[in-house]
């Protein structure tokens, strides 16, 4: 941590450092839990080769929201304010926030347990509820309108269609292909029927933290804005419930069952959102150089696409398999 930072922590926050250690996780970002006489804390220091002076501001209004859902009983780390603000710019080179040091531990499809599940589906309801309960925001800067999302789908299918050359490999030319009949039989009217309003936008495993029974910690808020809620929904599915090319229902059901004690949820609501997901981030993971990369990371949401790319026209009866009798033996 730059010496600036530690005297600036002592002299705004009233903080003197006793212990600082390097926190992994963050692209190109850098953390550190530092323990003060009084408490752990997590200083976060914001990359100037990603966040501009604009982006910084959409970053403090997120994390602005991220206080208003802490104090609303949603379990992520409280943020310090210094002078008001959660971003403190020490120069136009060095910018960093101090927030609550959560323990907590990631989880993933084969180590999360049902009542974890449960458990995230609820914090996932009461986040949305909060934020529902926030004024409209601008949409500038996400692609909210149908038509856009349609006209970006496309735009990326022919692009990567004309590219679609001998040397690439086969694996990505047979996905592209499959996402054609998809595409032919999308209109506006699956978006316009999509609930609108503050998501969180990046709610995959990384991002959320577990104790041994339920989530201790939502985090990385930086990237939360108005947006298609259900996206959050997609994502956690995907990110908990896919395992080995099948989707884990007793997870599914596990937060719908939390999920629904805040907002109304269904199970053809969490297929739906399923496609979202497909909608919103297939541009990002089916690329070429995507297939040839084997970071464990890319290469697990790059599978996710491909999962819904062939399973897009059965998420109904597959997400919809759960019959009566294992719902009523599933409650508790």
């Amino acid at each position: 941590m730059e010496n600036s930072i530690i005297a600036d922590l002592e002299e705004s926050y009233g903080l003197t450092c006793n212990q600082i250690v390097p926190v992994e996780g963050g692209w190109l970002n850098q953390k550190w839990k530092v323990s003060t006489d009084k408490c752990e804390l997590l200083v976060k220091q914001f990359s100037n080769m990603r966040y501009s002076g604009d982006k910084l501001k959409l970053v403090e209004s997120a994390l602005q929201r991220q206080i208003i859902l802490e104090k609303n009983g949603v379990p992520c780390p409280s943020v310090r304010l210094c002078g008001g603000h959660a971003i403190r710019l020490l120069n136009n080179e060095t910018a960093y926030m101090v927030m609550e040091f959560r323990r907590g531990k990631v989880e993933n499809p084969n180590t999360v347990t049902i009542m974890q599940m449960r458990s995230l589906g609820n914090a996932c309801g009461l986040m949305h509820k909060v934020f529902l309960q926030l004024p409209a925001l601008s949409v500038r800067g996400f692609p909210i309108i149908s038509g856009r999302i349609m006209d970006s789908l496309w735009a990326n299918f022919y692009a990567c269609k004309q590219e679609c050359s001998s040397i690439l490999p086969i694996e990505y030319r047979k996905a592209l292909l499959m996402q054609e009949p998809i595409l032919k039989q999308l209109t506006n009217r699956f978006f316009d029927k999509m609930p609108k309003g503050i998501a969180h936008e990046d709610f995959s495993s990384d991002n959320i933290l577990f104790d041994v029974d339920c989530v201790s910690a939502i985090i990385d808020f930086d990237r939360n804005h108005y947006s298609y809620i259900w996206h959050d929904i997609g994502r956690a599915i995907l990110s908990f419930a896919l395992k080995d090319d099948r989707m884990d229902m007793e997870k599914v059901y596990a937060f719908l069952e939390g999920y629904s004690q805040h907002l109304a949820l269904t199970l053809p609501d969490i297929a739906d959102a399923l496609r979202l997901s497909w909608c919103i981030e297939v541009p990002w993971w089916i690329k070429p150089e995507l297939f040839r990369a084997n970071r464990e990371k890319v290469v697990r949401f790059k599978n996710e696409m491909l999962w819904l790319t062939e399973h897009w026209f059965e998420l109904d009866s597959i997400i919809c398999s759960i019959d009566f009798r294992f719902k009523k033996s599933f409650q508790i």
